[in-house]
């Protein structure tokens, strides 16, 4: 469960029962529905740049008379931050990361919290094979261990706090007995519903 920070606002319990008034076409409506859906439905709104009484008006006009209208601003409501969810994940998937990365000159990667490689570039690559003359995998997301010198956790909050901002690291890579060490700026990203943190390694 998220932890409100003490200058913030307590969350609004989304669960919660609101009764709202709505005007459409000079007729007032008296509409009560979950918190979550009324956040849905003003997010709708402003995804379409129109009024919350052209949404109820549109579904009012869907009914054609039958049919129960807070059913279907639920259903809208739901519909639209369904695919508000699947847009955000297509955007956050394996292959946005790999472009991200390959799209670096220098060395880079991008690393889950579980220490899995799930991405890097050639120049990482040639980087990794450079400072471990015995290292000739084609695929450096096997065969070699790879750790930031603050906590996964803790890095990955520091770009939370400080959203477009890369955040300084040190690194170290280790196969068998041999590290070698070095920094990077780190940007967040995410795949699968877990943090991805991209290091661009710095020369």
């Amino acid at each position: 469960m998220a932890l409100n920070r003490p200058d913030s606002p307590p969350e609004p319990d989304l669960s919660l029962l609101r009764f709202r008034i709505i005007t459409v076409a000079g007729q007032r409506r008296g509409i009560k529905l979950e918190e979550i859906y009324w956040s849905g439905l003003v997010d709708l709104a402003a995804h379409k740049q129109c009024k919350l009484a052209d949404i109820v008006a549109e579904c009012e006009k869907s009914l054609e008379g039958e049919g129960n209208l807070t059913a279907r601003l639920r259903y809208v409501a739901t519909a639209f931050l369904k695919s508000e969810l699947s847009s955000a994940r297509e955007r956050s998937g394996p292959s946005v990361i790999a472009g991200q990365v390959r799209a670096c000159p220098s060395p880079a990667f991008a690393l889950t919290g579980d220490k899995r490689i799930i991405s890097y570039n050639p120049a990482f690559l040639t980087f990794v094979q450079t400072r471990f003359a015995r290292f000739q995998q084609a695929s450096p997301a096997h065969g070699l261990r790879l750790s930031f010198d603050v906590q996964f956790k803790d890095l990955v909050e520091r770009l939370k706090t400080s959203p477009g901002e890369p955040q300084p690291a040190g690194f170290t890579i280790g196969i068998n007995d041999q590290l070698t060490r070095g920094r990077l700026n780190a940007a967040l990203s995410s795949f699968a519903d877990q943090d991805v943190v991209i290091g661009f390694i710095l020369g």
